[in-house]
This record gives C-alpha cells, structure tokens and sequence, in this order.
C-alpha cells in the first residue's frame, strides 16, 4: 500500500508549507534535512526535519512514537509542535533551540567544565527517567544524544532500521553491540550512553571514535572488553571518575537505573543551576572574552609565517607560448587496482614543452606541457583535484616547505600558493579530502580541501594560519579543517587500494616497528582505524602495495621482492597477510624492486633494474593476447606509470612508453640536457625537470598531455 494512502492518525496531511515557512537549512544527516522555519500565523521560530519515507517503513510504529512523544511535556525537551505528511516526505515541526547542539557548542568551546558536565548529565538523566514512564521497553532508544531528545530523533531511529548498519556504535552498550549473540537489551543501555557522553564533553570525542564503526562493534561484542575512562587521571575529580565508572559498568544487571543515578555526588553535587548553562551559551557565543582550549604537540611548536607563501613563475610570455591543446590522460588510479580511472580533462590550452634537445617519436601520442617556470621548492610528491564547486583544476605538491597548489585553469598567473606550512611527502585525495604524510615528525593528515580552498580567498592571513592552516586549537579533531589521523605518529611511508569485490577502500601506513591498516567510512568520510600488526619492516622499504586477494577481506601488503624460491618462479613476494597477521617474509636474496603494481586479479607488474616483469600471485610469468611477460628497456627505470595497454617508464633523462600487448616502443621522449624526475601519476602525471649540468637550479614542472585513443 502506498505510504501516504495510509490512515494518518496524529499527523496532519495537508501541505506543511501551509502553516511553516522555511528559513535556511541548518543541518543534515543520512535520513534527512534540518530546516529554520517559522510558524506562519505566530510568527514563532520552529525547527522542522523532512525525513524522506520508503515504502518498507513501518509507518503505524512512526505514528505510535509520535503520539507518545507528544504527551511527553517537560522543560528539557525539545516541545512538539506537529507532523506533516506530504507525498513521501514526513514534515516534523519542534520547538526551535538557537543555542544549537552540544556538538555545536563544544566545537567552539573546547572541553566543558566539570561542573557544566555534571549539569548536562543530571538533566539528561531526569529527561530518562521521564521518558521511562512513558515509553515500554523496547521502544526505548538505543542511543542518547542530550542535544537531540525528542520526536524526530525516535523517528529517525525508527527509519534507521531498515539499514542494514544499526548505526554509530561509539556510544552503544556492550549489550546493544552483542545483541545478536546474547540476546536483548533493556532501558539500561541509555545509562551507559550517559557515561559515554560525559567522555566526550570532557574529551571532544567518545571512546574508540578513531575505529571503524565495524571495528568498535566488534571489540565491544568480545568478553574481554573492558569499560572505558577518562583519559586524564589527574584533571577530575575522583567524583567525576566514579560516575563514569558507575555508568559504564558492564554487565547490564549491576549497571543503575536512572533514578539511582541520580543520587550520585557528581550530578548531586551544589551549583548545578541554570547560571552553568548560561555561562557555557556565553563562552560559545563570545569565544574572544573566553580562555581558549589548547592542545599542542612538537609540530604545533614550529613558527609559522603572518604572510602567505606565493611563489611566481619566471615565465614571462606564458600567455605566447600557449598553444590549442585539449587532453585526457588515462591513469590507472591507485584506490583502483585494476580498471582505468576516469581521465583529467583540461578545459583550456596549455603551454607547450619545446627544446632543440629533445627528440621526439613520430609514435607518440602524447607530449609534455609545461606548467611553471622557474619553481624553487623541493618537491617529493604531487596529485590533482577538480575544485567541485568552481570546476578549477589543480595540481597539488607537497614539498619541504609545506603543500602548495597550482591552478591549471590560470595559467596566465601561474602562481603557486602554500595551502599548509608543514613538510610533506605524500599525498592522495579522496572524495574532496586530501590525505598527506606531514609533519616534523611525520603523521596522518587529513585536510578538507573545500575548506582550505574557501581560506586561501580571505584577507587577515596570520589569523587563518592560527585558526585553520593546522589542527585548531580550538576545534575537536572531527570538526577542524586539518586534523591528524590517531596513531599515526612516526608513519613514512603509505599505500592505498580499492577492493573491486567488496568496493571498500583501504589505507596502509609504515611505522618504524609495524603497519596500521584504516577503512575509509563513507557517512564520516574519513580513514578509520582497523588493525595495527607488529612486525619488523625492512630498511630501508623499498617497496610497500598492498595487494588484493578474492575471497580475502583484507588486502595483502607486499613490502619486499626477492628471489625465485620454487620451480617456475622468477621472483618471490615477501608479504603480511592482514587477514591472518601472518607473514612471508623470509629475508632471502632480496632484490632491488623499483615499483610493484597489480594490473588484473591474479597479474601483477613488477619493476626490476631496466626490466618489467608480468607475473602472477605466486610470482610465475604470465603470457597471454593481452600482455607480454617481459619488457626490457635500455636504461634504468627510475619510476614506471601503467596505462590501459601501456606502461610509460621514466628514467633520467626522459620516458620510453611500450605496449604490453606487442612490447613495441609507443612513445619516447629524451632530452640529455635535463634530469626529469616523476613527481605523481594519480589521475595526470606530473614531472619535474632541471639543467642536467647544474642540479640545483630552479626547477620547471610539466603534465604529460596526450589522448586516450593514441595508446
């Protein structure tokens, strides 16, 4: 039956607009939007959430909660104004709160007080115990959020059922997590998300928030785990310890109800009146007259310039040396093991790369263009972004200096400008995000490109290094436009795949004694936290890929080749199977692998001196109609980028590009008089060049620009 054929019940089916207009649109989650909207014939401010319905709600338990929420009337619930059925979108109208969210408030406050903490926890527990005289059992919520009592936050649990993920975990009972396994769960688990809320007032964010979602389930589901506590022993008081202790007791049965919590010293305790609320509006709404939060680690300690870094090209005729050149370069994409990603394409013309020394193939279908003159940074890596909004297109390097951007759609300016003053030698973006091994003491960075991109075009530059050009001070790490990934510290080296069967998403970092594996979580947009195995790399790590497996969850991580150890090999990969924690590393006759790259399934590509090898996962020669087993070249490979049907090998003084299917020379670039280093190859490639004679000197960057249908 249609859902809006259905009885209607407390909610009214007539046009919603008819009685609210709506102002601007303040938030918005997985199942809905939040709007500011105001009662027509009162004038009076509402909030109202549009939730978009599907036919598999159940729609009588919608109107059920409603009704019951309805008759809940007190001071620390949000007030209920009505319902609104309008084709397949339920309108919620609720009392409009202009103080915002917790979240909201503690994203500019820094951490609460221990007194504003213990005011928040005593009304939340009385709101529970309110809603425990009006709600049965199993309609009590699963998760409590102070800041989202209320109609629409029961509604939007309801609806969050038909998902096939039963939602955050982090401030979920052990009992909630484990209900498959052990069975039901009583009004008991919202004492225990309390507990988890004080955490996260006093510390910005609950326990295990920097796991995956899936990860936290699974460790809150195992019988060792143990409760969580505040980090700080020394910063509360024993009070405030034992509350949280009490609340989070693990076993349901020993765990106090609301009423019994009540009486706890820490929200009995004198003060608690309305003035602490007032005085934590205040401090959020006038930051300025408000001691600010600081957290500081040795990278935080580095000086930072009052003036934007901005480095000008030295080409002076750029505008004359253009020449009409549209291209799309096709790349295979490193989170993509092994289809093409979609090509860069430019949507202007751009300079061309010219020098009597060159010598070019007549079979090229692709040439350099030069992009900046004269740069004076030293730069270790490089990638691209598309700027959604604006459709600029940029290059983006991360140097010694800091990362810095170019934009390709103004080359006329050719002016590259510093987006973040720590030292940089990796990079990848990933859905707007980008990525980077930073730091003096190198770490995860994850930067919110849009973000950063919005600051680079406001005045007052010594201001926006303080509040956003690093982690801010005054900003939970989820919330800052730049944040360090936890548990990170001392990474050097990173490599990411996509699993074609499953579609996830992996990043693998190299720490000095081991290797952490993240899962990139599409609703938080954000690496999070798997594994973390124990192991001796070697060193240096010459190579570090993951490799994917059918039928494994988890990718493989190669991080040596060595020499053929069976019947029909020509090389042996030494690698950590993520999935086991088990190794094969073996320590013997290592090789000199210059690059590793799976191609296929069951194809990899492996770099060795001046040859390129086609193998499988056990290491044998591959041949088939499609791809040569060998590939030999007359120089040394330096760096390889593999195409659909080719692969483009770099080396000192240029890039030699033959056909895995035929192994013929396809395109061919040389030039003695300069020294040409690849800098990236996700989605364009990017290369650097300096006077052979003179390798200090101010380098030129350049794209290789070619079309698709030429390979």
């Amino acid at each position: 039956m249609d859902i809006c054929s259905r009885p209607s019940g407390e909610i009214q089916r007539k046009n919603p607009q008819q009685d609210f207009e709506l102002i601007q649109r303040v938030g918005s989650g997985t199942y809905g939007d939040v709007y500011k909207a105001r009662n027509i014939q009162t004038g009076e401010l509402a909030a109202v959430k549009i939730i978009k319905l599907e036919p598999g709600d159940d729609f009588s338990i919608i109107q059920q909660e409603i009704f019951m929420v309805k008759e809940c009337m007190h001071h620390n619930i949000v007030a209920y104004f009505g319902s609104y059925l309008c084709r397949d979108k339920l309108w919620i109208c609720m009392e409009y709160c202009g103080g915002g969210s917790l979240q909201d408030i503690y994203h500019v406050t820094g951490p609460l007080s221990e007194l504003q903490i213990a005011y928040v926890c005593r009304e939340t527990i009385q709101v529970i115990t309110l809603r425990y005289s009006f709600l049965d059992t199993d309609s009590i919520l699963s998760l409590v959020v102070p800041a989202d009592f209320g109609v629409a936050a029961k509604i939007t649990a309801t609806i969050a059922k038909r998902k096939s993920f039963i939602g955050t975990p982090y401030w979920m009972a052990p009992e909630v997590a484990a209900v498959e396994k052990n069975g039901g769960y009583n009004q008991l688990c919202d004492i225990w998300a309390v507990g988890i809320t004080s955490i996260e007032l006093a510390e910005l964010q609950p326990p295990m928030f920097d796991l995956h979602p899936m990860r936290a389930l699974f460790l809150m589901s195992k019988s060792s785990f143990q409760p969580p506590k505040l980090k700080h022993k020394t910063k509360w008081t024993t009070a405030f310890h034992n509350f949280v202790k009490v609340s989070l007791t693990k076993n349901p049965k020993k765990r106090p109800t609301a009423e019994k919590l009540l009486t706890h010293l820490f929200v009995g305790q004198t003060g608690l009146t309305r003035k602490v609320a007032l005085e934590l509006l205040d401090k959020r709404n006038n930051p300025d007259n408000h001691q600010h939060f600081s957290e500081v680690d040795d990278d935080d300690l580095e000086p930072l310039s009052a003036v934007r870094h901005i480095i000008r090209s030295t080409n002076k005729h750029s505008r004359a040396e253009r020449t009409p050149l549209h291209f799309s370069f096709p790349v295979l994409s490193s989170t993509s093991p092994f289809p093409s990603s979609p090509p860069l394409l430019l949507s202007h013309p751009l300079p061309s790369f010219s020098s009597p020394q060159v010598s070019v193939s007549r079979r090229m279908g692709a040439c350099f263009s030069k992009v900046f003159d004269g740069c004076p940074l030293n730069i270790n890596c490089a990638t691209s972004w598309i700027h959604p909004d604006t459709k600029d297109q940029y290059l983006i390097f991360g140097t010694e200096d800091g990362i810095y951007t170019l934009n390709l759609n103004e080359l006329h300016e050719a002016t590259m400008e510093q987006l973040f003053p720590r030292k940089c030698t990796w990079l990848y973006i990933i859905n707007n995000n980008l990525m980077s091994l930073s730091g003096k003491t190198f770490q995860l960075y994850s930067h919110n490109l849009i973000g950063l991109f919005e600051q680079l075009k406001k005045p007052g530059l010594a201001s926006q290094f303080h509040t956003h050009r690093f982690p801010d001070k005054m900003l939970p790490r989820r919330f800052a436009l730049t944040t360090k990934i936890p548990d990170t510290k001392g990474c050097h080296k990173c490599c990411i795949v996509r699993n074609p069967y499953t579609g996830h998403k992996y990043l693998c970092g190299a720490l000095q004694f081991g290797i952490i594996l993240l899962q990139w979580y599409e609703p938080m947009q954000r690496f999070m936290l798997i594994k973390h195995f124990d192991f001796p790399l070697p060193n240096p790590l010459k190579v570090f890929e993951m490799l994917v497996v059918p039928e494994q969850e988890y990718p493989m991580v190669c991080i040596a080749v060595s020499q053929a150890t069976e019947p029909g090999q020509v090389v042996h990969f030494e690698t950590i199977n993520l999935n086991s924690c088990s190794s094969w590393f073996t320590e013997m006759g290592s090789m000199d692998a210059i690059h590793v790259t799976q191609l296929e399934r069951d194809t990899l590509l492996v770099c060795l001196d001046k040859n390129l090898k086609i193998v499988n996962l056990q290491g044998r020669l591959k041949s088939n109609k499609k791809l040569a087993s060998e590939l030999s070249f007359d120089f040394t490979i330096g760096s390889v980028v593999c195409l659909q049907d080719s692969v483009l090998a770099f080396w000192k003084h240029g890039m030699q590009g033959k056909s895995f299917k035929s192994n013929e020379v396809t395109q061919e670039i040389s030039d003695p008089s300069r020294v040409f280093r690849l800098l990236g190859s996700d989605r364009v490639v990017v290369l650097e060049s300096r006077p052979t004679d003179n390798p200090t000197a101010l380098s030129n960057l350049y794209i290789l620009a070619g079309h698709e249908n030429s390979y």
